[in-house]
């Protein structure tokens, strides 16, 4: 069975951060660093001087090192999403361990620091994951607002998802993936300027 239902996860993992007490926004971005889409991305946010988090990869940072060290560069926070992106919902707790210290290991080789929060591969949560981040020592992030960057095509039907249910505190979900980079320079910037236009101000996620 797959806890996959917000509304559900809240209930049943009340320490999950699906959205936040500020009065700000705050972009995260999965999947990455990829070598063609996360240029876009930076590129784009370097535009508009917005900072987000990016949910890397263990095993896409470890090819790419040069776009972690950018990220971090630019101002940007750098957490964990597993080394492989696998389905960690009935791994056993020593995969589901390993999946997340690899990457924070990589992640430290690079920028001497480690992340403080983890999304699960595809935000599939059960209290096994939930245990080895409390013993880990890090917070688990989900999201309020799913873009659905990586299946919607149109501009119009991604800032439909995001821009109606964008509150403060709210955290979005976006990718910068193979299956985005097509897309990322059109909706990106569009979704930027409304939610700019509507005072919305980006912040990364508090520590």
């Amino acid at each position: 069975m797959r806890w996959n239902n917000q509304v559900l996860k809240k209930k049943l993992f009340p320490s999950a951060l699906f959205k936040t007490t500020d009065e700000n926004i705050h972009l995260t971005f999965d999947d990455g660093p990829h070598p063609l889409a996360t240029p876009i991305v930076l590129q784009e946010l370097k535009k508009h001087n917005i900072q987000a988090t990016f949910f890397l990869l263990g095993q896409n940072a470890q090819k790419f090192p040069d776009l972690v060290r950018q990220i971090h560069r630019e101002g940007h926070q750098i957490a964990n999403h597993s080394f492989t992106h696998a389905n960690l919902f009935f791994k056993t707790k020593t995969f589901i361990r390993d999946e997340i210290l690899h990457t924070q290991e990589v992640i430290d080789s690079i920028i001497g620091t480690h992340s403080y929060y983890f999304r699960p591969p595809y935000g599939y949560l059960n209290w096994t994951i939930m245990d080895v981040l409390q013993e880990i020592g890090l917070t688990c992030v989900l999201w309020d607002v799913d873009s659905k960057d990586y299946r919607l095509n149109s501009v119009t039907d991604i800032s439909t998802r995001v821009i109606p249910n964008t509150k403060n505190g709210s955290i979005l979900l976006f990718h910068d993936n193979e299956l985005t980079l097509e897309r990322g320079q059109t909706y990106l910037p569009v979704i930027f300027n409304i939610l700019l236009k509507r005072e919305f101000v980006f912040k990364t996620l508090p520590l």
